[in-house]
């Protein structure tokens, strides 16, 4: 009976150290599994973190993109109006070209009109002395 006793007293060590075996294990498996918790919890804060910069990042872009946007929007006007500039620029140095040949035209008829007013004046002048010639030629019929 005392062998039995025995016999059952190891076979209960036995199984107290399977359970003991089994509960250091049960531990060690919450242990990591309490670990892994703790790092999935530091994970998804960290992923949270993430999506807020990309969100952040994303904000960011648009409104770089929708400056960008209005700034080529500003420099395509700022190009049309440098080209309407250009074309009144190229007018104006036309009309001004026009402007210095009717000048030059002007000078060139108001020194002809002097030219002629001269020569009227010494047509008249020598149409009087004519007329007086004449005159004097009828006033002295016989000399």
């Amino acid at each position: 009976m005392l062998d039995n006793a025995y016999s059952e007293f190891n076979v209960l060590q036995e199984k107290m150290k399977k359970l003991e075996s089994q509960v250091s294990s049960s531990k060690m498996i919450n242990l990591e599994f309490e670990d892994i918790r703790e790092e999935n919890y530091k994970i998804v804060r960290d992923l949270a973190e993430q999506k807020q910069k990309l969100q952040a990042a994303i904000a960011e872009n648009q409104q770089l993109q929708a400056t960008l946007d209005e700034s080529e929007e500003k420099l395509r006007e700022a190009n049309f109006q440098r080209q309407q500039l250009q074309k009144r620029v190229a007018y104006l140095e036309e009309l001004n070209e026009d402007m210095k040949a009717v000048a030059d035209a002007n000078k060139k008829l108001e020194g002809q009109i002097r030219r002629i007013g001269e020569l009227e004046s010494k047509l008249n002048m020598v149409a009087e002395e004519r007329d007086e010639l004449a005159r004097k030629q009828i006033n002295t019929p016989g000399t």
